[in-house]
């Protein structure tokens, strides 16, 4: 039976594996030869001695025996004695075969001179080796032993040994004999290895038989035939081996019984634990889906509740606005500020709700709308002031002068930011300043990088809370559990949010002085916006005395920018003497800003103070102050204060305050209202909103841009009015009772036939992410209420001055939507993510294509103007830029066949519409988010 190649050598093993059979071959087979060779060396070296031995014992033998017959002829004459030696050699050499030659030397007489001896007598051949006088050293018997021969060398009796006899043996008898020992080892060696290799094989296949029948045992147990047991073996290790085999064995099979009860057990548990599973999924999908319609009930309500307070904050943030402007006297005018700045503050906590929902599911999306930041900061101050009195702190704005008047961001968002941010500071500090500053880190083509700086003492948070800020600001997550209303969570929100604006916010901790939170805010630039006039106050001087040196510093500074001399008095115990003092040398100021810190709470001396300065040096008085304490003050001084001025100190309050202050300068009076746009005609603009303090705002609104509105209640009324009247503008509200904005504005659109009217949405749905739904339903652009004036002449200039632009022969081009964003996706196959792509695209380019126009117009350059219409024009054709693509089309046509004639002249008007295109498709595309637009917006819930 053949022996099992062994498996499950490792791969690149350094260890040879051999078989049973060669194991026993090498233990069996080798020892035995090298016992037969060893035992054949050992023989043959006996042999060989005992050869030599008997060699010497013979040849010494016979050197005695001859030299006994010498003695015994010692009487008889020397020629007979000789013979008879002869005789007696010869009869040596015959009877002793292994006797070569017999030689007598003599050392007397006449000597070889070679040999040094004499040879007396010699029987048998010539020795092979001469024996000389040298090699008789010794007065006794020896053998002597050389390459060529093997000699005995016997000297005779007498009191002076003169004869040797010298017995040359034969060495092929020696040789002889040792060759036969070998020979019987060599054959003994034949006959021996092949009976070991019997015997090994034989136990080696004994042995493998053995162990492959144990193998067999192992593969059936591995095959989980577990009954199988080893038989049992006469070898003792062999038996031994199968015990341990059949142990193993029973073991695999009690364990086989007990592992098939264990899994029956376990496949009814599992049986049962599914048939539970199936019935909690069942439960859960009915719960998730009552979680999805909570959700989804959840999320009507709020924009349902968002729109039913947006609705009438709009009408009172409005009208508010408008009453403003009506001639009304201070305090009303602070009454009718709180109540703005109330509103807002009404308005900004409801986004606040809204907006952390949307950060948690990642659905918030920016608006990108004109606005003021340093408005902004002056409002979000001015809201949180109250608060801060509380502590006895100051809020101070200090806005970079550099800063442009107009911005587009998200103004909504980023007064959140600045509330959450502030009111940290505030929550953080007591009795002090705290200092916002608002500088230009960054200005480029379209885009400015402002940065934000809020500074808080530190003096009422400990350094757990700190530690608890800075991770929070660094990870940029709210804590679990956290309530709303929780700094640390008003925290993460400004963070969230700065991370959706493209910004940073950084933390700059030092110990016991505070902390100061930066943070910087990536905003485009506005290109409709008109630069206001600034205002100038030249030759005038003004006092400040104000015991706060930073509120001093900031005014002074406002009426540096307005050419006014600012004179900053710190120490207001001396104001009474240095106007007297002045007084006396004709110097007095212009107009004094007298701050209600002079008082101290101690009202009474203070109005005195203020009723003097007026009565005895005729000063012109502007009083400082918070509101509560101007409130105090207002009864006794209404009289003799030109102006009341609230702090925080707002740049628009100060140069209003300044205008009744100093009538007598004449400047021209510019507020923060924007003027009535210039139109060669009246435009006539249809505003539709059921509510009809709405509809009176928009209406008054317009009114003030030189518009005509036309109202209209309902979305059935507005149709008929546009099927009766034609409207350069329409603002459609989109939740209306009845028929909504969206069903309106599709049925206006199937009505149009001689151009296609831009209808703005106006809703109060809070959420910028209805936009991409609005505007792919027939919408040109997107308002959300309250509507600002900002807002609103920013929408009507952008509109209506790229409404139906004319050709330079009087035709109209065909269709005055500027993005289709239905139709870009149309092009691409309804797929969102490559219409936004081809859209990017072109509008990347639209900065070079630009200057390359102009340049290749001044060049004259006709065929390389046409080969850049022609491309751009192929640009346009993917994308849904109707307009753009028609001006570049037209201009295309009148260049193709001016390419070869560069003297001829081109019509400039046509150049002049593409080039006015491009910037209004580059303005558009500043103020947008495309992955909204097109529904890519990224979420991260």
């Amino acid at each position: 039976m053949a022996v099992p190649k062994p498996t499950g050598l490792p791969a690149g093993s350094p260890r040879k594996i051999r078989s049973l059979r060669a194991i026993l071959f090498r233990f069996t087979l080798t020892p035995a030869i090298a016992l037969a060779l060893l035992l054949a060396l050992v023989f043959a070296l006996q042999q060989m001695e005992d050869r030599r031995q008997l060699l010497l014992s013979h040849g010494r033998a016979s050197a005695e025996q001859l030299a006994e017959l010498i003695e015994l002829s010692g009487g008889q004459p020397l020629e007979l004695r000789l013979e008879w030696l002869r005789r007696s050699l010869l009869a040596l050499m015959l009877e002793k075969d292994m006797v070569r030659s017999v030689q007598i030397y003599s050392t007397e007489g006449e000597i070889d001179p070679e040999t040094g001896l004499r040879l007396l007598a010699s029987a048998g051949p010539r020795a092979r080796a001469a024996v000389t006088a040298e090699d008789l050293h010794t007065q006794q018997p020896f053998i002597r032993e050389t390459d060529r021969n093997l000699a005995v060398l016997y000297p005779l009796n007498g009191e002076d040994i003169t004869c040797w006899i010298a017995i040359e043996l034969h060495r092929p008898y020696f040789t002889v004999g040792t060759y036969q020992v070998m020979l019987a080892g060599l054959l003994g060696l034949i006959f021996c290895a092949p009976a070991a290799l019997i015997w090994s094989a034989f136990l080696a296949e004994r042995f493998a038989q053995r162990l492959s029948r144990i193998g067999d045992s192992l593969d059936e147990l591995g095959q989980g035939r577990f009954t199988t047991r080893v038989a049992r073996s006469q070898v003792r290790e062999l038996d031994w081996l199968g015990k341990r085999v059949n142990k193993m064995a029973a073991g695999l099979a009690d364990h086989r019984v007990d592992f098939e009860t264990s899994l029956k057990q376990s496949m009814e548990d599992l049986k049962e634990s599914l048939d539970s599973m199936e019935e909690q999924n069942v439960a859960m999908d009915l719960a998730r889906k009552k979680a999805v319609e909570a959700s989804r009930i959840k999320s009507a309500f709020l924009a349902n509740t968002s729109h039913e307070i947006r609705t009438p904050l709009n009408g009172i943030i409005g009208f508010t606005n408008l009453l403003l402007k009506t001639d009304v006297n201070e305090l009303q005018q602070d009454y009718l500020r709180t109540i703005l700045r109330s509103s807002e503050n009404l308005l900004t906590t409801i986004n606040d709700i809204l907006d952390f929902s949307r950060i948690e599911s990642g659905n918030l999306v920016l608006d990108h709308i004109p606005m003021n930041l340093g408005q902004l900061l002056e409002e979000t101050l001015q809201i949180l002031a109250p608060f801060a009195y509380e502590h006895n702190l100051e809020l101070v704005p200090l806005i970079d002068n550099q800063l442009p008047h107009t911005q587009i961001g998200d103004p909504l968002r980023i007064k959140q930011i600045l509330t959450n941010l502030v009111g940290n500071a505030v929550r953080s500090s007591k009795n002090g300043n705290i200092p916002v500053h608002i500088g230009v880190q960054n200005v480029r083509e379209s885009e400015l990088v402002v940065q934000i700086s809020v500074s808080d003492l530190g003096n009422r948070i400990d350094d757990r809370a700190r530690r608890e800020q800075r991770q929070l600001l660094e990870n940029s997550a709210p804590a679990q559990g956290q309530q709303i209303n929780s700094s640390n969570l008003g925290l993460a929100i400004a963070r969230s949010l700065l991370d959706r604006m493209r910004g940073s916010i950084g933390f700059d901790d030092t110990n016991g002085a505070g902390s100061t939170l930066s943070v910087q805010i990536p905003l485009r630039l506005e290109r409709n916006s008109t630069p206001p006039v600034r205002e100038g106050f030249p030759h005038c001087r003004l006092l400040i005395a104000d015991p706060n040196p930073m509120t001093r510093t900031q005014v002074a500074q406002l009426l540096a920018h307005w050419q006014v001399e600012p004179i900053e008095l710190g120490d207001t115990a001396t104001l009474e003497p240095a106007i007297e003092q002045m007084w006396r040398h004709d110097a007095l100021p212009d107009a004094i800003i007298v701050d209600t810190g002079i008082a101290n709470r101690e009202f009474d001396p203070f109005i005195a103070t203020v009723q003097q300065l007026v009565d005895t040096y005729q000063c012109r008085i502007i009083l400082q102050g918070s509101p509560v304490e101007l409130r105090r003050c207002y009864e006794s001084l209404r009289t003799r204060v030109l102006s009341f001025l609230g702090k925080p100190v707002a740049r628009d309050n100060l140069l209003r305050a300044l205008r009744r202050t100093l009538p007598q300068q004449n400047q021209a009076r510019v507020n923060g209202d924007s003027p009535p746009l210039p139109w060669p005609s009246t435009p006539r603009v249809l505003a539709v909103d059921d509510y009809e303090a709405n509809r009176t705002l928009v209406a008054e609104l317009l009114r003030t841009q030189g518009i005509e509105p036309v109202v209209a209640a309902s979305g059935e009324e507005a149709i008929d009015l546009c099927h009766q009247q034609t409207f350069d503008l329409i603002f459609m509200d989109i939740q209306m009772p009845g028929m909504n904005g969206i069903e309106a504005t599709s049925r206006i659109r199937k009505r149009e036939t001689s151009g296609r009217t831009p209808i703005i949405a106006l809703t109060a749905h809070a959420g910028s992410e209805e936009k991409a739904r609005l505007l792919s339903a027939g919408l040109d652009d997107y308002m959300s209420k309250p509507v600002t004036e900002a807002q609103l002449t920013h929408t009507i200039k952008r509109w209506m001055n790229i409404l139906v632009p004319q050709s330079s022969n009087g035709e109209l081009l065909c269709d005055p939507h500027l993005v289709d964003i239905a139709e870009s996706l149309s092009l691409s196959n309804n797929d969102a993510g490559l219409a936004r792509d081809m859209l990017q695209m072109l509008i990347k380019g639209l900065v070079e294509d630009e200057q390359e126009l102009h340049r290749l117009r001044s060049a004259g350059d006709h065929r390389g103007l046409f080969e850049l219409i022609h491309r751009l024009h192929g640009g346009c054709c993917y994308c849904g830029v109707s307009r753009l693509r028609e001006a570049t089309r037209l201009l295309q046509e009148h260049l193709r066949p001016l390419q070869e004639q560069p003297e001829s002249a081109i019509d400039a008007g046509k150049i002049e519409i593409v080039a006015r295109e491009i910037r209004a498709l580059r303005e558009w595309a500043s103020e947008q988010n495309l992955d909204a637009l097109f529904g890519l917006q990224e979420t991260t819930g």
